[in-house]
């Protein structure tokens, strides 16, 4: 797996961690077992397009990830 995948797997358990959700409920409803989105989440596996897609439909963004402002909330320019 290339270093684009390993960063979308550790983005998805970072953001999976963040919001409290186990592995088991993201792979419920992308439609997978738990042991392959495991798989994927440790970069042991290449998800298809689809996968991909559902998974980051159902992941919440991490909190800190809008990166246009600073830590004060005001704009970066």
């Amino acid at each position: 797996m290339d270093a684009v995948n390993k960063t979308q797997s550790l983005s998805w358990k970072l953001r999976r961690v963040a919001a409290g959700i186990r592995q088991q409920d993201i792979a419920l409803r992308a439609g997978m077992s738990t042991t392959r989105y495991s798989a994927i989440e440790r970069g042991e596996q290449v998800p298809s397009e689809l996968e991909i897609r559902l998974i980051d439909q159902f992941l919440p963004p991490l909190p800190w990830s809008d990166l246009s402002h600073n830590a004060d909330g005001a704009k970066c320019e």
